[in-house]
């Protein structure tokens, strides 16, 4: 039997770990959009943010029969995952590109790297310059926020998430959660005011 669209996620989950492939896929188009939106504030770009996507619902699909509604939700146990591939490819790709950087500058790197790498900041440059002078500021200043302030930031405005699930998401108390929006917004004003 094919999913109608309105079950719940919790019987979607059962079917999906009897083997219905039908309803792991009504679960993917259900959460795509917000797994993909939280992937790419914390990635900050498009085409990683589509990869933590894949391996969010990859990963998921792997693990399927670890998840317990009587731990969390269904969102909150996907969306654990998304945070952490999200950092984890963060992570990668910051270790590749000092890796880059150090071949780089021993005069060790492929030109065709350098001329993509000048390539993708002309077009990084280019993106900026279209983009609204308000957008780009706050952009600029949740960009400095610690990635532990992004992520609570994100979840409550973009995501309205209740502390108690961003608490769950980010395997941290609910008072830390406050905490951490607290010093988010105001280091948020801070930043703006420059």
């Amino acid at each position: 039997m094919r999913p109608s669209g309105t079950e719940a996620d919790e019987a979607l989950v059962l079917e999906a770990q009897k083997g219905s492939g039908a309803h792991f896929d009504a679960l993917v188009d259900r959460y795509t959009p917000i797994v993909y939106r939280i992937a790419l504030g914390i990635t900050r770009n498009p085409f990683e943010a589509e990869e933590v996507v894949q391996e969010t619902f990859l990963r998921a699909f792997k693990h399927l029969d670890q998840f317990s509604p009587s731990k969390a939700t269904f969102r909150t146990w996907l969306l654990t995952i998304t945070r952490n591939q999200s950092i984890n490819l963060f992570k990668s790709l910051k270790r590749k590109a000092a890796r880059f950087l150090l071949d780089h500058e021993s005069g060790t790197a492929e030109s065709e790297y350098a001329g993509d790498a000048r390539s993708d900041q002309s077009q990084d440059a280019e993106h900026l310059l279209s983009t609204k002078q308000q957008y780009a500021r706050v952009k600029k200043a949740l960009a400095r926020l610690p990635e532990r302030q992004q992520t609570a930031l994100m979840l409550k405005t973009q995501e309205n998430m209740s502390y108690e699930e961003i608490a769950s998401i980010m395997n941290t108390s609910v008072s830390s959660v406050e905490s951490l929006l607290f010093r988010a917004r105001k280091k948020l004003l801070e930043l703006l005011e420059d």
